[in-house]
Formats: structure tokens, C-alpha cells, sequence
């Protein structure tokens, strides 16, 4: 068996880091975080109204409720999402490709 003191090579490209204000890492890491808070608290109520031997009726309106609540509660975050990450390319590839109409 052959041996060598060379390090190995990588067979993937080299790549750069691309650089970002540190609030944009911060602001992002905060939406996902709260967007996720929202899907957890969501997917509990549903367990509960599941188990909740309730009428079928109301189960029903109450389902029709969480969910827009739902909704109207992830809104905000997946636009600013949205917001960050056009942020991010536009840094990253210096040209505003998500610049609004």
C-alpha cells in the first residue's frame, strides 16, 4: 500500500463564503425560529381539537377558525422571510433581481 504525507484533495470546487450583515444571519434565524414557534403551537391545538370530544359541528367551526388563525399569524413572518432572503441574493449577487414592479 502505498502512502504519502500530502493532504487529500477535494474533488468538490472550492467555494466562497458569501458575505451578509450579520443583523440579515440574526433577523433570518429570528423569523425562522418564531415561524416554527407557530407551526408547533398549531400542530398542538390540532391534537387537541382531535381529541376533544366535542360535536362533530363545532369540532368542524373550530378547525375552520385554527386555521386562519394560522394563517393570519404566519403572514407576517413569511413575508419578512421573503424580504430577507431577496436581501440576501441581492448582497450576494449585487444586482436587485427581487426589486418590486
Amino acid at each position: 500500500m502505498l502512502r504519502s504525507s500530502a493532504a487529500p484533495r477535494s474533488l468538490a470546487p472550492p467555494t466562497q463564503t458569501p458575505w451578509y450583515p450579520d443583523d440579515l444571519l440574526a433577523e433570518l434565524q429570528i423569523t425562522l425560529a418564531a415561524l416554527a414557534d407557530i407551526e408547533v403551537q398549531y400542530a398542538t391545538d390540532r391534537e387537541r381539537l382531535a381529541a376533544w370530544d366535542g360535536p362533530e359541528a363545532i369540532k368542524t367551526k373550530f378547525a375552520i377558525q385554527l386555521e386562519e388563525r394560522h394563517q393570519r399569524g404566519r403572514e407576517p413572518y413569511v413575508e419578512w422571510q421573503a424580504d430577507l432572503q431577496c436581501s440576501m441574493v441581492r448582497i450576494m449577487t449585487l444586482e436587485d433581481i427581487c426589486s418590486n414592479p
